[in-house]
């Protein structure tokens, strides 16, 4: 009879000792959770906004410059080009914010988190790779929307030049850094695999 007793009080603090553990790796879990549930909320709201506000700066830098007497044939091609431009960029900023936005780390596993947010580094990457050729397209498109409004003289060429090479090397280095962004993201969530068992 005391054999008995002890192995169902043995038993039953067992099982009371098993369920603070697990208890305990979901409040550790919740809690370093919240770093990488940040960091995604971040990148979802800059993938979000960024859609309306590349087209948006456009129409405000170039409002002056949508005039009847303006429109040429180098003014019809400019805005053809910013209009590619505007296109592919909302493209590829609507697929990151889409990969981003079905990540959750409260519901999936860490490896279905891991392999969403790879998959929005897939198209982080592509959106690099596209920056070769919309780069220079849009550069020219601005070009030629605001042509008649440009005095081509030695300070103003240069000021586009200075401009242009500023404004590609602030992309590379912001490319950079949301590369070890979602590197650091990724390696976050991994992390926290060993809370989930």
């Amino acid at each position: 009879m005391e054999i008995e007793e002890l192995k169902t009080i043995w038993q039953k603090y067992d099982s009371k000792l098993d369920n603070l553990e697990k208890l305990n790796k979901k409040l550790i879990m919740d809690t370093l959770s919240k770093k990488p549930q940040k960091k995604l909320n971040w990148m979802k709201y800059r993938s979000f906004f960024s859609l309306f506000l590349v087209p948006v700066i456009l129409i405000l830098l170039l409002h002056d410059n949508f005039r009847i007497e303006n429109i040429d044939a180098k003014f019809i091609i400019g805005c053809l080009l910013i209009l590619i431009f505007i296109v592919v960029v909302s493209y590829l900023k609507f697929k990151c914010f889409t990969a981003l936005k079905g990540v959750d780390l409260s519901t999936d596993s860490i490896i279905e988190s891991v392999r969403k947010v790879t998959e929005f580094k897939g198209f982080f990457e592509s959106k690099r790779k596209f920056s070769l050729m919309y780069f220079p397209m849009s550069c020219t498109g601005l070009l030629l929307i605001c042509w008649k409004s440009l005095n081509f003289d030695f300070y103003n060429i240069f000021f586009l030049v200075v401009v242009a090479g500023f404004s590609l090397a602030l992309g590379y280095k912001r490319r950079k850094i949301d590369k070890g962004k979602i590197e650091r993201l990724e390696k976050d969530i991994y992390d926290l695999n060993e809370y989930t068992e």
